[in-house]
């Protein structure tokens, strides 16, 4: 497939104001099992935009990392956190620290506030002549919106989902930055990510077993 740099960069800028628009709804949904298939949408997405600059640029590490963020974060982390969801009593996040409709607008506030304050020409880096202006203030908004997402859940799974957008936002502004982030730092980051899930798992077992829910607030009783 014959991709210039030019169309890299629009499919790059399109797939970034997609991810951004995905995490404003992750931020504004108490539904869990939606917030973990809205995650994956936003690494279905990356993968995207990452094969798009690979075919753009021949650059093979590029192709077979966008298949591996497709594979671990599109598939295999929204399909272990389903089954975990599916062994918990409670779908929806209840009693968050900040309710939906304020976080859905504190996520948009993140999102014009870091589109004001990153100067992605100036610190983001380009397919040869070509730039695209989006892709390193959307990683800043991901960041921060994960960030936020995580602070304010109670239940366990919800916390995961916030560390996933914050994950994604790193992802998305190094290889905003480099165009060209190398395959095994992406394996490293995976490896990380699916050690997450697992240890994650086995907490929502115990949790379930001893309290009955994945809530954070029986953690507190444990406090010294």
């Amino acid at each position: 497939m014959n991709i210039t740099a030019i169309d890299a960069a629009r499919l790059l800028d399109t797939c970034s104001t997609c991810i951004v628009l995905i995490g404003v709804l992750i931020a504004g949904t108490r539904n869990i099992g939606r917030a973990i298939w809205l995650v994956a949408a936003q690494a279905i997405l990356l993968s995207v935009a990452v094969a798009g600059v690979g075919l753009a640029t021949h650059s093979g590490h590029l192709l077979v990392g966008s298949l591996v963020t497709l594979a671990s974060r599109g598939i295999v982390v929204p399909l272990a956190l389903g089954y975990i969801l599916r062994q918990s009593p409670v779908r929806q996040e209840r009693n968050p620290y900040i309710g939906p409709r304020l976080s859905l607008i504190a996520a948009i506030v993140i999102v014009f506030v870091s589109a004001m304050a990153v100067d992605s020409s100036a610190l983001g880096g380009s397919l040869g002549s070509v730039n695209a202006p989006h892709a390193l203030p959307v990683s800043v908004a991901e960041v921060l919106t994960g960030l936020m997402i995580v602070m304010t859940r109670r239940k366990g799974l919800s916390i995961v989902v916030g560390l996933l957008v914050f994950e994604n936002g790193l992802a998305l502004a190094a290889f905003s930055l480099t165009y060209g982030m190398p395959f095994v730092v992406e394996l490293g980051a995976t490896f990380d990510l699916l050690m997450v899930v697992v240890v994650v798992g086995v907490y929502a077992r115990r949790m379930l077993t001893v309290f009955g829910s994945m809530s954070t607030d029986h953690l507190r009783n444990l406090r010294g």
